[in-house]
């Protein structure tokens, strides 16, 4: 079964991003590590459960020139940018959603370095043909990877996390995913989870995503 495995945020400075989000929730992301050629770095929350909060920035030891890093440096401050179904079957996903109407991007096989010099590597698959932006999902299959749910230190359980789009095909793909709120109306994903400090909700009606 599908399920939620993560919602992503994005930033113009990692450093300052976690500072905030430690100052609003009482608890401090733990770096993941950088991306490499993507011009990105990142940082983990876990939602205690199955499914995390990755905080995504420019990497300034990278060149950014031509990369997702350089976009995410003109941002202003945390944005809401896209979330992520946990699947094991990514063919089998990339040939359903190509029957409803979708293009399926590459199946790409993806890494990261932790900061202890560890590589861990999964693989991603994206949505095209639709102009939604970060409120299509995005699909990972994390392989033999341990999951950042288990590993990040735990902000708070997850509220809930509710999408919202027009009538259409995204319905049939993702509508019963576990783990999400799904609803027909005005284009709309929110999330919101508790925190030591009180309840934190994020919200956009334009989510920008990233092209996979």
């Amino acid at each position: 079964m599908n399920q939620l495995d993560h919602i992503i945020i994005a930033a113009p400075n990692l450093v300052q991003a976690v500072e905030s989000f430690a100052d609003t929730t009482g608890c401090k992301p733990m770096q993941g590590g950088a991306h490499a050629g993507l011009g990105t770095k990142n940082a983990l929350l876990s939602f205690g459960g199955t499914s995390y909060l990755e905080i995504i920035a420019p990497d300034p030891a990278q060149s950014l020139d031509g990369t997702f890093g350089a976009a995410l440096a003109d941002f202003n401050g945390l944005q809401l940018l896209h979330w992520a179904i946990r699947s094991n079957d990514l063919g089998t996903v990339a040939a359903r959603a190509t029957q409803i109407g979708f293009n399926a991007g590459p199946i790409r096989d993806t890494s990261r370095i932790q900061p202890d010099g560890t590589r861990l590597a999964w693989r991603l698959m994206g949505l095209r043909g639709h102009e939604l932006g970060g409120l299509v999902p995005f699909y990972i299959d994390w392989l033999d990877c341990p999951h950042p749910a288990d590993t990040a230190p735990v902000v708070g359980p997850l509220i809930q996390c509710s999408v919202s789009v027009l009538e259409g095909p995204l319905h049939e793909l993702i509508g019963t995913t576990s783990g999400v709120d799904f609803k027909t109306g005005p284009p709309n994903l929110t999330f919101s989870f508790e925190s030591t400090k009180g309840d934190i909700e994020y919200a956009s009606n334009s989510p920008g995503g990233f092209l996979l």
